[in-house]
């Protein structure tokens, strides 16, 4: 579990930058309604949320209190497998767009 941890925020890290760096330059659209909106208000925020959601996850690693329960396993199997797929999606676009 410990590794998914980081696995999900080292992925949401990098997704930020990537996304950032597709945003800014028109690139793609960010898809997700929430986001979206935190990136049109402000780009350094949508930065700033992405990089918090990725702190989040290393506090539970740090201070050792990562969840354990089939619920939480299963969750985050999902979420990595998910979001692996969205990155390359992201990667993808912007390789095939410069």
């Amino acid at each position: 579990m410990v590794f998914l941890f980081y696995y999900l925020s080292l992925l949401n890290i990098f997704d930020a930058f990537i996304t950032f760096f597709g945003l800014e330059n028109s690139f793609i659209q960010e898809m997700n309604p929430l986001m979206s909106r935190i990136y049109e208000a402000n780009p350094a925020l949508f930065l700033i949320t992405k990089l918090t959601f990725s702190l989040c996850l290393y506090l539970f690693i740090l201070f050792k209190k990562v969840p354990s329960t089939s619920l939480t396993k299963g969750l985050t199997v999902f979420a990595s497998s998910f979001y692996t797929l969205i990155f390359f999606l992201h990667c993808y676009w912007l390789v095939a767009l410069i």
